[in-house]
């Protein structure tokens, strides 16, 4: 029997993910832009002004995503946990990882916390990249992708002492 991965890595770079947010926010923005002034002569002012609000909610939603809470990601005997830096005595929270997006040198990663009784609580997104993170890279791609334990997947709570 194989012996369970362990992995830890504190997140702490994202200018990837930020990069890729603004990048996004500015395209939307500027579509929406070039749209309302290519058709001023033949929208309504509440399509012009509707184009507004989508572009200032882009705007909103970029800056939302933008914002990333630096922590520890650890896997330790199979389970998962996730502690925020500014959290420090604070307990782990256990939970889920998923891999939602893998781009080689960049994972957007899916943290969902056991709520309790083994559901799963609130998702968190974790954005991470191989630059900042180039000593502990592979093990994380490694844990990310490894098989779950079968209590894991089952949803037993991740700070359950192993046995």
């Amino acid at each position: 029997m194989r012996t369970p991965l362990s992995c830890s890595v504190a997140l702490r770079h994202f200018g990837v993910w930020r990069a890729a947010v603004g990048v996004l926010a500015l395209l939307s923005v500027a579509s929406l832009l070039g749209w309302a002034i290519a058709g001023r002569a033949q929208w309504p002012p509440e399509a012009i002004a509707a184009a507004a609000v989508a572009g200032m909610a882009a705007i909103g939603l970029a800056v939302s995503l933008a914002r990333v809470e630096p922590g520890t990601l650890r896997l330790e005997s199979g389970r998962w946990s996730f502690a925020p830096s500014r959290a420090a005595a604070v307990e782990p929270q256990g939970g889920q990882v998923e891999v939602a997006l893998d781009l080689g040198s960049f994972m957007l990663l899916s943290f969902r916390p056991w709520a309790g009784a083994g559901s799963l609580g609130a998702r968190r997104w974790l954005p991470a990249q191989r630059r900042g993170h180039e000593r502990d890279w592979h093990a994380l791609r490694c844990a990310a992708f490894s098989p779950r334990r079968a209590d894991a997947a089952a949803g037993v709570h991740a700070s359950r002492a192993p046995e």
